[in-house]
């Protein structure tokens, strides 16, 4: 297998939308370094941690996760990152980041039903190992993503059935 340009592969998503599953999908097809901040979180603090610390574990995870994933494109290896970029700003910041690093940015964005993405999660959340989401968590974070906006270049796909 050929070896990938160093690239940024990112994901917008909603949760359970197929994110890590298309990541998986590019991780074996590019090849690249897959970033997930689902599976750092679950490995570093368990698959619930403490709402009230969330915010700050997922700040740590996503600081050592951005160190790694500069460091292995400054290496010539494409990464994919399988965070969701749920506001422009997130993908604004991203695309600051690409430039900066002289480096493309793909993004990738899938779009899934609420109810089936929501049916997705609660099956998910029986699997070891899967970062746990209740219910109002699910309808609270939902009220935080936006969807691209006009003039955003995407590739859009649709999802596949859950990993």
């Amino acid at each position: 297998m050929g070896r990938s340009e160093p690239a940024i592969h990112a994901l917008h998503g909603f949760l359970g939308s197929g994110k890590t599953t298309l990541a998986r999908q590019l991780e074996c097809g590019l090849p690249g370094m897959r970033f997930t901040s689902d599976e750092w979180m679950v490995a570093l603090y368990s698959r619930d941690p403490p709402a009230e610390l969330f915010p700050v574990y997922f700040a740590r995870v996503m600081a050592v996760m951005e160190g790694q994933w500069t460091r292995a494109l400054r290496l010539g290896v494409p990464v994919i990152l399988d965070h969701g970029f749920w506001t422009r700003q997130e993908r604004d910041d991203l695309r600051a980041k690409a430039a900066a690093l002289g480096v493309p940015l793909i993004l990738y964005t899938l779009d899934l039903p609420g109810g089936e993405a929501l049916r997705r999660i609660r099956s998910r959340n029986g699997e070891a190992g899967a970062l746990f989401i209740a219910d109002e968590t699910y309808w609270l974070l939902r009220a935080r993503f936006q969807p691209l906006e006009p003039g955003e270049e995407a590739v859009s796909v649709t999802p596949g059935p859950p990993r």
